[in-house]
């Protein structure tokens, strides 16, 4: 049975960070996620948007990061959002980890591939989570072949 959640605030200016405690009646699923997420070193990805506002996201939960239109676009599994950072911002923050840049403006979570496609001649199709086609970059194609053999591919 899930629990009410209450959040609040309290002051302490002895400490030197932000302290989070979880208290329930007993450590069930629901407390073992709200642990989870909050323990987890950089589980999140911080997305600056129009207007000032800050959307969170899980990384694990984005399918790739692309630039269109001039605008810039983080993909998770049930929607877009349009962010004001750059791709290459992002990429900075994501510290390439579990995520491969495709072309200069595209980055895939490697987590999210359902298949690389090498057959079309010069060219490489990825296909995503959610019905979502791309191409990577002739450029950025020896990198990719590297990085997927077990090379460094940065």
């Amino acid at each position: 049975m899930p629990y009410d959640v209450s959040v609040s605030f309290s002051e302490n200016k002895s400490l030197d960070g932000i302290e989070i405690t979880v208290c329930a009646p007993e450590k069930n699923a629901q407390v073992e996620e709200i642990l989870a997420r909050f323990s987890e070193k950089d589980a999140f990805l911080d997305l600056p948007t129009e207007g000032g506002r800050i959307f969170r996201v899980r990384r694990d939960g984005i399918i790739r990061i692309y630039s269109q239109n001039r605008s810039n676009y983080v993909s998770v599994a049930d929607e877009t959002i349009r962010t004001t950072a750059s791709v290459s911002d992002l990429a900075a923050q994501l510290n390439e980890g579990g995520f491969l840049r495709i072309s200069r403006f595209e980055i895939i979570n490697l987590e999210k591939v359902v298949r690389f496609d090498f057959s079309i001649a010069g060219q490489l199709k990825i296909k995503l989570e959610q019905d979502q086609t791309v191409y990577a970059s002739r450029r950025y194609i020896p990198v990719i072949r590297d990085y997927l053999k077990g090379g460094e591919g940065k």
